[in-house]
């Protein structure tokens, strides 16, 4: 056996594997969190009022973050044994075929029961695939970093969900423009079945990608764990609780602006759909260039540091965002959540790569990275929009109980 170290990449073929493959299952993942609150309850939930049809439509949603961990808990034991790569290909293929059906599912008008229950089906399948994509696109990059860079590459990841995000709202913002009758009949359907010509691409750019520098050195060193889950729970519990609740924190911000301020504004405040979209696809705009600013900072100051002052101005601004939210003014509705999303997360979600990735060994990197950031975002992400719907239902529509 060679005892040579592999060279690591080229930069650039780092970056397009890192930011397009995640920019192309978030626009799966997230795609069907803005139908959610814009579509699905009318489609699939008929027969429930409009506030309760809305929180059957985001409780779907959180089926995708009950799958989430199940699949870090397989990729990422996968992923330590036999590498990353070959995950990485198959989680983008099934998450590209599971919103291809979504596209074509029947509505309940036409399929009964059958519908939502598929509906909770494909959105199960999403989570499992993003579950074992996101811990590996971070290692993907962070494990072929030089070390004075680990937060810059790390937050490549982050950078490619946020255009994911990018393209999701943008697809729904042009079929929005569509007369309602037309975009509750084929309009909506058009952004999920786009989604199979997303994956051809990119697994033509995971294809170019080598494996993980330190994981084939780490074979060639014959270190490779044959139980990293074992290993992992036997000798990171501190580190996997630490980077949860880190998670948890992060992610329930963009949520609370992505799912529940956009039911919020349609529904309560009366303000239009295409409105909102556009704010959403601003703050998400400023968010890629935010996530390597704040990055980049991070390699100087420290990753923890960074994250830090990030939670400290999250939970600083929370009333002063629904204050704003509720002037019901566009103006100031678009302002808030364009600043929420494009400064206030990036400052957490920027450098959080490099920060869980220094957590873990490489033996158990994968499945440690990928199990804390998945049980974060079924705890901060998958709960709190449901939370929020039933405060909001619960106060009488007003969204204090939820700033609370």
């Amino acid at each position: 056996m060679s005892s040579s170290i592999p060279k690591k990449p080229r930069r650039a073929i780092v970056f397009l594997s890192s930011f397009i493959g995640t920019a192309l299952e978030q626009y799966d993942f997230l795609l069907y969190g803005t139908a959610a609150a814009l579509v699905f309850n009318k489609l699939f939930f008929p027969t429930l009022d409009p506030l309760t049809g809305a929180l059957a439509a985001i409780a779907t949603y959180a089926t995708g973050y009950v799958g989430r961990p199940l699949g870090s808990i397989l990729c990422g034991y996968l992923g330590d044994r036999y590498g990353r790569k070959s995950i990485l290909l198959a989680t983008l293929i099934v998450m590209g075929v599971a919103s291809t059906l979504i596209g074509l599912l029947p509505t309940y008008a036409s399929a009964g029961i059958w519908a939502p229950t598929l509906l909770c089906l494909l959105r199960l399948i999403q989570g499992i695939a993003l579950g074992g994509e996101q811990g590996g696109a971070i290692l993907i990059a962070v494990e072929n970093a030089p070390k004075a860079k680990r937060g810059l590459f790390g937050s490549w990841s982050s950078s490619g969900g946020m255009a994911g995000l990018v393209l999701s709202t943008l697809a729904l913002s042009l079929t929005a423009k569509l007369p309602e009758a037309d975009f509750l009949s084929w309009g909506w359907r058009l952004p999920f079945l786009f989604s199979m010509v997303l994956v051809v691409i990119g697994v033509i750019a995971r294809t170019r990608l080598p494996e993980s520098h330190e994981f084939e050195a780490a074979k060639q060193a014959g270190t490779v764990s044959k139980t990293p889950l074992r290993t992992l729970v036997r000798d990171h519990k501190k580190q996997i609780l630490l980077a949860s609740i880190a998670r948890a924190g992060e992610i329930a911000w963009p949520i609370n602006v992505l799912v529940f301020t956009t039911a919020y504004a349609v529904s309560q405040l009366k303000i239009g759909k295409p409105m909102i979209l556009n704010a959403i696809l601003i703050g998400a705009c400023i968010s890629m260039f935010g996530n390597t600013f704040f990055a980049a900072l991070s390699d100087r100051i420290g990753y923890r540091r960074m994250y830090i002052i990030g939670s400290l101005c999250a939970a600083a601004c929370v009333w002063p965002y629904f204050a704003l939210i509720n002037t019901a003014q566009p103006l100031l509705v678009g302002l808030a959540v364009a600043i929420a999303l494009g400064v206030i997360h990036p400052m957490m979600y920027g450098p959080q790569g490099a920060l869980f990735a220094g957590l873990f060994g490489t033996r158990v990197r994968y499945s440690g990275v990928g199990i804390a950031h998945q049980i974060g975002a079924l705890v901060g992400g998958g709960i709190t929009p449901v939370l929020s719907s039933l405060l909001l239902a619960r106060s009488g529509g007003s969204p204090w109980m939820v700033a609370l």
